[in-house]
């Protein structure tokens, strides 16, 4: 699946599958999320917000339950880093 690239603090990246109704979520940590039965209509949502992290906690996060598809190997000092300084 093809994801956008989003400015969104712990977000980096949303992608949605419009067949399948399956939203992904990439985290800054390098964690990949799968959201089943999510709208066309939430993905634009999201993308659209000017704030995709408050969006995603509020009505995401909040509603539906994802699955992990990745996990993350980066260490935790790599992590904090990103956290400080942004992750490019």
């Amino acid at each position: 699946m093809e994801r956008q690239k989003l400015r969104a603090g712990k977000l980096t990246s949303a992608g949605y599958d419009e067949r399948s109704r399956v939203m992904e979520i990439e985290l800054a940590n390098g964690d990949v999320f799968e959201y089943k039965g999510a709208s066309p209509e939430l993905f634009r949502q999201l993308t659209a917000s000017p704030s995709p992290a408050s969006f995603f906690e509020d009505k995401v996060d909040e509603q539906f339950s994802g699955k992990r598809l990745a996990k993350s190997s980066k260490s935790s000092a790599a992590d904090a880093f990103d956290l400080l300084f942004g992750k490019e």
